[in-house]
């Protein structure tokens, strides 16, 4: 099958001006240039090689700018008729994308030159890395242990949300973290006893209601002993519930992850986010900031980049506004996530986020580079679950099914790099 085409046309004048010793030894190898000066150095073969290369970066899909040019070599048979050796950068990204076979044709008319690059394969099985990815994840060290990895706290779910509590905390798990906490309301403790075998759950005080009350505040002990705490998830917006959450954030002075509940729970007491001295990081849809800030969804559509930055800016916080193309800025430092697929607007996508960025934090990456990673991963496992399920038939646990998969392949860049 075709995995990529590409396509380029060069003004040969353009080389009649730029080509030196200097360009020449720049662009081609050592058996290009040799190639080049049985042709006496004609501007023609000159042109149609290096509009080759061009080509070939289109097919490929990433441009230059992630190999070298010398990772692609123009060579030809005893024919004359050009052929394509990848080297280095070029072939391990092209290996990625399943591209197994290029065919050139290059063409001249009198002022151009057209090399057209045709990339056949079989389904891309793995994907390209971005390269400022690669070294954010930190080695596994040989002589370690759960604590090596961190501690996350979790407070999340209610009657009907449970299955909140379950993604945010599994998805911490699958993503590295050593030890996982999970706070649930007392009288759903069962269901998430049942359901996380490896979540460890502390059931708080609910006085049988289904959710978090203020009295529950006075059965969380060691607050501060977590390297992260998320909270929010499936959690409600009862006045009861503010006010424990409340209570949670003006005590813990560590790194701390507001999402959904989380978030809307403070939309009219947004002064504890100012306050806060640890790390903020918060983790809203659109509609979420709508009510945090105030301000309409039509007109933060408008310019999201824009009302995220001055979001961050206004309460001290790392803004992860989630949608098509995330955005993840502290208010100086902004990225724009380019993962992830229309089947990951399901219930629960944001939890396994959460999950993802508190225990990629727990593991010692700083905060926005954890935000950065983390959404890049979640929309990578949300590509690879779409190769498998299709993106109608697409679930949230099967983001987390692709965690490992998802992770394995960033590091697998990484130690290949």
């Amino acid at each position: 099958m075709i995995i990529g085409v590409g396509i380029d046309i060069l003004n040969i004048d353009r080389i009649n001006k730029i080509n030196t010793n200097k360009f020449l030894s720049r662009l081609f190898s050592e058996e290009e240039i040799d190639y080049i000066n049985t042709k006496n150095g004609s501007v023609t073969t000159i042109a149609g090689m290096f509009s080759s290369k061009e080509a070939i970066s289109k097919m490929i899909g990433t441009g230059v700018r992630k190999f070298k040019w010398k990772d692609i070599v123009i060579l030809h048979n005893d024919l004359n008729k050009p052929y394509v050796y990848l080297k280095d950068n070029a072939k391990t990204i092209a290996e990625q994308k399943g591209i197994e076979n290029i065919t050139l044709t290059i063409s001249h008319e009198k002022n151009y030159s057209v090399a057209m690059a045709i990339g056949e394969g079989h389904e891309c099985k793995t994907r390209y890395v971005l390269e400022e990815m690669k070294s954010i994840l930190p080695n596994r060290k040989k002589n370690s242990h759960k604590g090596t990895y961190g501690r996350v706290g979790i407070i999340a779910g209610s009657m009907g949300m449970t299955g909140a509590a379950y993604l945010t905390s599994i998805s911490a798990l699958r993503t590295g973290s050593g030890l996982v906490y999970l706070y649930i309301p007392k009288s759903l403790n069962k269901i998430l006893e049942i359901k996380t075998v490896e979540t460890i759950t502390l059931p708080l005080e609910d006085k049988n209601k289904g959710y978090f009350i203020e009295e529950s505040y006075k059965d969380i002990h060691s607050l501060n002993n977590y390297d992260v705490l998320a909270i929010g998830p499936g959690i409600g917006q009862k006045e009861e519930t503010r006010s424990f959450i409340i209570d949670v954030i003006e005590n813990y002075n560590g790194k701390l992850i507001l999402d959904a509940d989380g978030i809307n729970n403070l939309a009219k007491n947004t002064d504890i986010l100012k306050c806060r001295k640890g790390i903020t990081i918060i983790t809203p849809h659109m509609g979420e900031l709508s009510r945090l800030i105030d301000v309409s969804v039509k007109d933060i559509e408008k310019d999201r980049i824009q009302y995220a930055i001055d979001t961050s800016k206004k309460f001290n916080v790392i803004t992860v506004l989630k949608g098509y193309n995330t955005i993840v800025t502290d208010g100086e430092k902004t990225y724009i996530n380019s993962t992830g697929n229309p089947g990951m607007a399901t219930a629960g996508s944001g939890d396994v986020l959460t999950g993802i960025i508190s225990g990629y934090i727990a593991q010692g990456i700083e905060g926005f580079d954890a935000c950065k990673i983390g959404v890049y991963t979640h929309g990578l496992s949300g590509d690879y679950a779409k190769e498998e399920k299709g993106e109608y038939g697409l679930i949230a646990t099967d983001i987390i099914n692709s965690l490992p998969k998802t992770i394995k392949e960033i590091r697998r860049n990484e130690d290949e790099s």
